[in-house]
């Protein structure tokens, strides 16, 4: 069995996080939490990031990156036996406290099983309950000493039944200016400051490329005609996905499309673009955060879809109508994704300014109400569960 921990005498934290705004999150954390106690340890599942910021991994956190239960089953096998190697690695070890960020169906099963073994549990954001799968809040609670809760709204869900949890607020909110000037970054990207420019983010995981990508690039085919000085960037942020896009532009003859493939650097596509078309998930915050309208697309197989779709308690799936409380942008999911649907909504946004400025003067309103100091604050729940222990 791998070891977690080299002994050095600090606290000792497994932590673990399957995707890469969990690995964002989780080095922010790390950071500020050894802001007060140097010595502690980091191990468990982690990204580039949380391991620049001094934590240990057994796998590399791609591993846990699947979407959807269809793809989920695929992988179920290695999902469950990395689950049980971690399991195990902590069972042996005790750490003083066991962080799960994000990544629920993998991280929840684990929390319950150490907080039976009095680990301390804690789950840094929040499942989201309040969209979908709303009994799993009475699973969370017995899986978890505390959830830290990343919108306001998270924290009175968990209080209606006994189970502790702290608004946090979110990291990218206080990582984000609330104001940005587009003139300049477009200069820092070398975007001329009088072109159309249309950021769009397809999503970080293989399997979300797959089934957007063709989506994606008949979109921009219908825009480009439309608006001929028109400018496409997207951002990817592997070279596998890199490899994926570029594969699907010569199989479609769209090579002599405008578009402008970016190693990253999401957060200044979307600050110098006139509107964004987004998959849905975190990167439709970052849209939000960096005040420009968006189009929320997102496609899964068809057979997922159904059971989700069952299951959703809310008539939207984007964060921030979610946060809004109603349709503030549109959202084309699945079967209604089509390039034509896709390349009219964003077309709307050029054609009156006026609803661009609107929804952008709603989106500094909510990047303020999320401004919270989050890393701090979650680092403060965090430390009081490590002056519990030895």
């Amino acid at each position: 069995m791998p070891a977690l921990f080299q002994g050095n005498g600090g606290p000792r934290i497994a932590i673990v996080a399957g995707e890469a705004s969990g690995d964002l999150l989780g080095a922010s954390l790390i950071e500020a939490v050894r802001a007060r106690i140097p010595n502690a340890q980091f191990a468990g599942i982690a990204g580039p990031r949380m391991q620049s910021a001094g934590a240990t991994t057994l796998f590399p956190m791609e591993r846990l990156a699947v979407r959807g239960y269809i793809e989920v089953l695929k992988h179920l096998r290695e999902l469950l036996k990395i689950r049980a190697t971690v399991r195990d690695a902590c069972l042996a070890e005790k750490p003083d406290l066991f962080i799960g960020i994000d990544s629920p169906d993998f991280n929840l099963g684990l929390e319950r099983r150490l907080k039976r073994a009095g680990i301390p549990t804690v789950h840094f954001v929040s499942p989201s309950i309040w969209a979908w799968r709303g009994e799993r809040v009475h699973k969370i609670k017995a899986a978890t000493n505390e959830v830290l809760c990343l919108f306001p709204f998270e924290k009175p869900l968990y209080d209606a039944v006994g189970a502790k949890a702290t608004y946090v607020g979110h990291p990218l909110a206080d990582a984000m200016p609330v104001e940005v000037s587009r003139a300049a970054v477009r200069e820092t990207i070398g975007v001329p400051p009088d072109q159309l420019v249309f950021a769009m983010l397809p999503g970080s995981r293989v399997s979300e490329i797959e089934y957007h990508v063709e989506l994606y690039i008949e979109t921009a085919r219908l825009l480009h005609a439309r608006y001929p000085n028109a400018l496409f960037l997207v951002p990817l942020v592997t070279r596998e996905t890199r490899d994926q896009f570029d594969t699907a532009r010569y199989k479609l003859n769209a090579t002599e499309l405008p578009i402008r493939l970016m190693f990253g650097h999401a957060q200044e596509a979307m600050q110098a673009a006139d509107a964004v078309l987004v998959a849905s998930g975190t990167a439709t915050l970052e849209a939000m955060l960096a005040k420009r309208p968006m189009v929320i697309t997102y496609r899964i197989s068809d057979s997922t879809y159904r059971m989700v779709k069952k299951k959703m308690q809310l008539p939207y799936v984007g964060l921030p109508n979610v946060l809004a409380g109603r349709f503030l942008v549109p959202e084309l999911l699945q079967h209604e994704a089509t390039p034509e649907n896709l390349a009219q909504a964003l077309s709307n946004y050029i054609q009156c300014k006026g609803l661009a400025e609107d929804i952008g003067q709603c989106f500094a309103d909510m990047h303020l109400s999320l401004r919270q100091g989050a890393s701090e604050r979650a680092a403060d729940a965090v430390v009081a569960y490590l002056g519990r222990g030895r």
